[in-house]
């Protein structure tokens, strides 16, 4: 006969092994219901925001999407423009109908004041209509955050879903329920960027 506290131990180590075979039938059961997304370099997040440079007063982050998966972030609602080269070299002024890698955008996003316990806001001076945009698998876009917001120890969070979620499925810009969102803390600006411009 066993002891009681071996008994126990083997009681709960039953229990759990029956626990975590329910969980992995009703995962593989998501898995195989839902869509999934994988990393395109495994060594990267999924989405992430890199430093670019800094212009002016203004400093360009990247929003990289490292997944096979698509996503939706909120613009400004007016047309996109941007330039193309041309085979001479020239620069040709054009409308992007489409989604390109690396196009610079009006993108929403959020700034959080996290060295005082704050919540994230939305960035004020956003039109009163938006758009949606769509970053496609491995793409990348180009947005501008004022440095004043880094100087003031602000982060970056920008918010999107994934185009599999369907249109219905708004992107929560507030910071009271369940969202996906990408950030870019104060930490990564380059020291240096934040001592280029007085």
């Amino acid at each position: 006969m066993l002891a009681k506290p071996t008994a126990k131990i083997l009681l709960l180590a039953l229990t759990s092994l029956l626990f975590s075979a329910a969980a992995g039938v009703a995962a593989q059961e998501r898995s195989n219901n839902k869509p999934g997304c994988t990393l395109i370099d495994v060594a990267r997040a999924g989405q992430f925001i890199s430093y670019e440079k800094t212009v002016e007063k203004e400093v360009l982050l990247r929003l990289h999407n490292n997944t096979d998966c698509s996503l939706v972030v909120e613009t400004d609602d007016k047309e996109l423009t941007g330039f193309r080269r041309l085979p001479n070299g020239e620069l040709l002024f054009v409308t992007i109908t489409g989604s390109q890698d690396g196009v610079r955008l009006p993108l929403h996003y959020l700034v959080q004041d996290r060295p005082h316990w704050k919540l994230p806001v939305p960035v004020e001076g956003w039109g009163h209509s938006a758009s949606r945009y769509t970053i496609l698998a491995g793409q990348s876009v180009i947005f501008s955050v004022p440095l004043s917001h880094f100087r003031k120890r602000f982060d970056v969070l920008v918010p999107f879903k994934f185009e599999w979620e369907g249109r219905r499925e708004t992107i929560n810009m507030t910071s009271g329920r369940v969202a996906h969102r990408v950030y870019f803390l104060t930490e990564e600006l380059p020291r240096s960027a934040l001592l280029n411009n007085p």
